[in-house]
């Protein structure tokens, strides 16, 4: 693996400050100062110091939440007001600007805008964060959605047909309809506010939208602002969904 990223995995600092300090001249590899971004490590059988301190990779942590609406997923921007990492317990740490001492730094895998809610699942395991968000795993997200209006059982076709966005052609992969104006579908993407969009494209106005499942991972009777480390078994079963590039459609 690259350096930053082995320092970002020992919970030293986000990737790109970690990059910063290589570049800065405080990694060094075997007895060796690097200034090499490109630099590939073993960190089972490199010695790697930073500042002149071994690194101490810490164990895999797996914690979901709940978010409510309000929060924004981000640990960078230093004016908001509630962020996702507010609402970590103290042993993680909750943002970059914070000392990560005695904590894990963990990161979102994936993103739920300021007005979505739902299932977050925070984690310091890069490889499987993006197996879980790249499209050609095949892992998919169930959403609830609820429109202003009554949802026309004739768009459902035109739902999983799909639309073209800005960043290139967005659908659904599967719809439910739960009640007249409650929606839920099935996602394999994550463009920015790719389900409101998609929907806005049929003119509907999203008025609330919950993810409910990653995968195998669902939210179930969770609270909002609440969250739990995962079980060795929903763990697992995170691993093997995202073994790709399989279609797997998730549970609702």
């Amino acid at each position: 693996m690259r350096i930053a990223r082995a320092l970002a995995l020992a919970g030293i600092d986000s990737r790109r400050k970690c990059e910063e300090h290589v570049l800065n001249g405080a990694v060094s590899v075997n007895g060796e100062v690097i200034h090499d971004l490109g630099r590939q490590v073993d960190p089972e059988n490199d010695a790697i110091l930073f500042r002149s301190r071994p690194l101490e990779f810490k164990k895999y942590v797996y914690y979901v939440v709940n978010k409510p609406e309000g929060y924004i997923t981000t640990a960078s921007d230093p004016k908001a007001k509630k962020t996702v990492y507010d609402l970590l317990p103290r042993e993680l740490v909750k943002g970059t600007h914070q000392s990560h001492q005695n904590r894990t730094r963990v990161f979102p895998v994936g993103r739920l805008d300021k007005d979505s809610m739902g299932l977050l699942l925070f984690t310091n395991h890069g490889d499987l964060a993006n197996q879980l968000t790249h499209p050609r795993y095949g892992v998919g997200k169930w959403y609830e959605v609820r429109l202003h209006r009554p949802f026309d059982f004739k768009d459902k076709s035109r739902l999983l047909k799909g639309v073209r966005l800005r960043e290139g052609h967005a659908r659904v992969e599967g719809v439910q309809a739960k009640s007249r104006r409650i929606v839920r579908v099935l996602m394999k993407e994550g463009k920015n506010r790719e389900v409101r969009r998609i929907f806005e494209a049929f003119e509907y106005k999203v008025v609330r939208l919950i993810r409910l499942t990653l995968g195998p991972l669902s939210l179930g009777l969770m609270p909002p602002g609440y969250g739990r480390y995962l079980t060795k078994k929903e763990i697992d079963d995170l691993k093997k969904a995202a073994a790709g590039p399989v279609s797997k459609k998730g549970t609702v």
